[in-house]
């Protein structure tokens, strides 16, 4: 690999570490001033300690919510991204199994600030001891959003080189139908956001590239998320793709 490709890939470690950072802190803050789960309080005016219905996924009540905890701005120089960082955060006794965690994501590339939104539930009877395992999986979604930015025509982070066509056509064909639901991870703003995502996670957890993709794609046929043929397909087109983006490890 090229030392000009991998200070390319690079130029975005810095940015993604400090929203890392300054993720966990707000995490600690808001489980510090927020109670207890028997005498809970809001935190900044957020309600941190949540109690769903039980038919309510954690997803779905975060999607509901309008209000955020405020992570940071970012305008970073090295990798030319600017971005707004909002938080949603529960801990959660009935949202979330004890030793697991919720983690989700989603980016807006606005013209003038693009943001990005994380959501993360914890269990209290894990509290802090849980953010070590959330921590490579952060980096993950975090560069992964990152990436989203700077493929839109209409963000204020978008790279001439990375621009790639709407797909929000497709997208809702995917969400109506389960059993296309594979071809999500096959849309090119994904495969390009899941190559350079899962590279964050590898580089993080210091394992080899080929290990983390394959562990990822193997979780989703354990999930039943997708079929192991539909595995084959989505890594071909992974390993096809990376020699194109270049910087990064090839697959075999």
């Amino acid at each position: 690999m090229k030392l000009t490709e991998l200070l390319k890939e690079g130029m975005y470690d810095r940015l993604v570490g400090q929203i890392n950072k300054d993720v966990f802190k707000t995490i600690k803050s808001a489980m510090a001033g927020s109670g207890t789960q028997q005498k809970p309080k809001k935190y900044k005016g957020y309600e941190v300690r949540k109690d769903p219905m039980p038919t309510v996924k954690i997803g779905d009540l975060f999607n509901s919510e309008t209000r955020t905890l405020y992570v940071g701005n970012y305008s970073d120089d090295v990798s030319g991204v600017d971005v707004e960082v909002e938080l949603k955060f529960a801990v959660t006794e009935d949202g979330v199994q004890p030793g697991k965690f919720y983690i989700d994501g989603s980016a807006e590339a606005d013209d003038e600030y693009p943001f990005i939104e994380i959501q993360i539930a914890v269990h209290p009877n894990d509290g802090e001891r849980t953010l070590s395992k959330i921590q490579p999986v952060l980096r993950d979604l975090v560069r992964h959003e990152i990436e989203h930015l700077t493929h839109g025509k209409g963000s204020a982070s978008l790279k001439l080189s990375k621009i790639l066509r709407g797909d929000k056509a497709m997208r809702r064909r995917i969400r109506k139908n389960p059993d296309i639901y594979y071809k999500y991870f096959l849309l090119p703003k994904e495969v390009d956001a899941n190559i350079h995502g899962l590279y964050s996670k590898a580089k993080t957890t210091k394992k080899p590239y080929q290990q983390v993709v394959d562990d990822y794609l193997d979780s989703l046929v354990d999930d039943g998320i997708i079929l192991p043929k539909h595995r084959t397909m989505i890594y071909n087109k992974w390993k096809e793709r990376i020699p194109k983006i270049g910087g990064l490890p090839t697959l075999k």
